[in-house]
C-alpha cells in the first residue's frame, strides 16, 4: 500500500507514468486512451495542499484542489490564504469548490444546484479565477444517489465519474483499496484518485501525529495573528508560551 509520505505521492505519480496513464482534469479525460483524474480535498489545510502541488509540479502534473468555504480551518478571504491559494494556482493546480451542504437546509436538488452557484461566485470572486468544479464535503446518502447536474460546473460526484471511472480514495488515511495494484493491473481505462494533503508529510506519522501537529500549528498561527494586531504582544504572551498548552 502506498505510504503517506511525499517520496511516495511522487513514486506514484511516476507509476501511473509508467502505466501510460494521462494525468488530466475533469474536461479533458476522453481526450485520452487511459486518464487519472487527481482530486484533492483541502479539509484543512492550505499549506499541505501546497506542498503536495509542488510535488506534482515537479513531475509535471497537476491535480484539481477542492476549496471548502465556511470551514474553521482556513479562512478564504484572508491575505494569507488568498495568497497560498495563488501559489496553488502558479504550480498547475485547478481550483474547485469544495461543498459543504450542512451549511444550509437542503432538501431539493433545486436548492442544492441553488447554494451551489452562491458559493461558486463567492470564490470565484475572492480568487479572482473561474471554478469550474465542485465536489461534496462528506455528502448525504441522498446526495451519492443524486445525479445533480449544476450548470456551467463539473459535479465531481456525478454518475460519469463514478461509474466511468475506477474511483479510490484515502479518506480517514486509508486506502480503501490497493491504488498500486489497481494501477498496475491495468483493469481500468479511467482512475478517479481522491487524495487529502493532510495526511502527507516528509517521514510517515500516524494519523494522532497528523491531527496533533495541527492542533500546535494552530495554536501558533492563532499567536502570530494577535502578533499582527496587538502592539507590543510579547507584554502579555510570548511564543514560548505556547509550549504550556
Amino acid at each position: 500500500m502506498v505510504k503517506f509520505t511525499y517520496e511516495s505521492y511522487y513514486q506514484l505519480l511516476k507509476l501511473l507514468d509508467e502505466y501510460h496513464y494521462h494525468i488530466c482534469d475533469y474536461a479533458d479525460y476522453a481526450n485520452y486512451e487511459k486518464a487519472a483524474i487527481l482530486r484533492h480535498d483541502v479539509d484543512t489545510s492550505i499549506d499541505k495542499a501546497v506542498e503536495l502541488a509542488g510535488i506534482e509540479n515537479t513531475y509535471g502534473v497537476h491535480g484539481t484542489y477542492f476549496i471548502l468555504l465556511g470551514t474553521d480551518f482556513y479562512n478564504v478571504n484572508s491575505r494569507q490564504s488568498l495568497e497560498k491559494i495563488k501559489v496553488l494556482q502558479k504550480l498547475g493546480g485547478k481550483i474547485g469548490l469544495h461543498f459543504d451542504e450542512t451549511k444550509y437546509e437542503i432538501k431539493s436538488s433545486e436548492k442544492m444546484v441553488e447554494c451551489i452557484l452562491k458559493e461558486k461566485a463567492e470564490l470565484e470572486s475572492s480568487i479572482e479565477s473561474p471554478i469550474h468544479a465542485v465536489s461534496m464535503h462528506r455528502p448525504s446518502k441522498w446526495i451519492l444517489e443524486k445525479d445533480i447536474v449544476v450548470p456551467g460546473m463539473i459535479n465531481s460526484y456525478s454518475q460519469q465519474f463514478f461509474k466511468t471511472f475506477k474511483y479510490v480514495s484515502d479518506s480517514r488515511r486509508h486506502w480503501r483499496e490497493d491504488i498500486r495494484a489497481i494501477i498496475c493491473s491495468e483493469e481500468y481505462k479511467y482512475l478517479h484518485i481522491l487524495t487529502h494533503a493532510f495526511w502527507y508529510n516528509k517521514e510517515e506519522k500516524s494519523a494522532r501525529e497528523c491531527i496533533l501537529e495541527c492542533i500546535k500549528m494552530a495554536s501558533k498561527e492563532r499567536y502570530l495573528s494577535f502578533f499582527d494586531n496587538i502592539r507590543d504582544l510579547d507584554e502579555f504572551v510570548q511564543e514560548g508560551d505556547l509550549t504550556n498548552l
